[in-house]
């Protein structure tokens, strides 16, 4: 069983300032957790994803977890194999990985948070003619968002992966445009350096 011995609290580590009433700074090193959960964004047949700050840095990113009630060797297997999968593959179109550990609810990997929405939110809204979608999304908008997402898929295929799940449910559309590929809890090595072989123990 894939299960840690020991689980630690992840505490923030750096130090911050404050201010005493006589008007002198102080260093002080916070006992607060690292990642502080702020809502659930979703979740899928062995993982869910919060929205956490990380107090650390003071931004906001999305953190992804095994579900604990279908945690097991092979699943924790595939857990890593998403890690090292999206580590490697960097690229604007793909969701960048942070950090990776584990603590007292178990493992977990920390994302980039895309502020957005996924493609099905933009094409069920294309469907009901939102004046304001429409707009936005021209047919020329369209064809730059699916060639951006191409983009994604072929720089992946090119280092040797497939995604495996491509759905407008894992295309995000960010704030600023940006098309992000999410989710590659499925995604499979099919090539390194010519050598043929699987990702995962065995197939879904």
């Amino acid at each position: 069983m894939g299960q840690p011995a020991s689980a630690t609290r992840s505490l923030t580590v750096l130090p911050r300032v404050e201010v005493t009433g006589d008007g002198e700074a102080r260093m002080v090193t916070p006992t607060r957790p690292r990642y502080e959960t702020l809502k659930r964004l979703g979740e899928g047949a062995f993982g869910e994803v919060a929205l956490v700050l990380d107090n650390d840095i003071e931004r906001k990113v999305a953190i992804k977890r095994i579900k604990a009630n279908v945690l097991d060797d092979d699943t924790l297997l595939r857990f890593v194999s998403e890690v090292q999968s999206v580590g490697r593959l960097e690229h604007p179109g793909i969701v960048p990985i942070h950090d990776v550990g584990v603590d007292e609810s178990g493992f977990f990997f920390v994302m980039k948070y895309v502020d957005g929405e996924t493609l099905e939110s933009v094409i069920e809204k294309l469907r009901a003619k939102d004046p304001a979608y429409l707009s936005r999304y021209s047919m020329d908008a369209r064809a730059q968002l699916f060639l951006s997402l191409c983009r994604a898929v072929q720089f992946a295929h090119s280092k040797g992966y497939i995604h495996r799940d491509i759905k407008p449910a894992n295309v995000m559309i960010g704030a600023y445009g940006e098309v992000v590929l999410m989710d590659w809890g499925l995604a499979k090595r099919i090539s390194d350096t010519g050598a043929h072989e699987e990702m995962y123990a065995r197939r879904p």
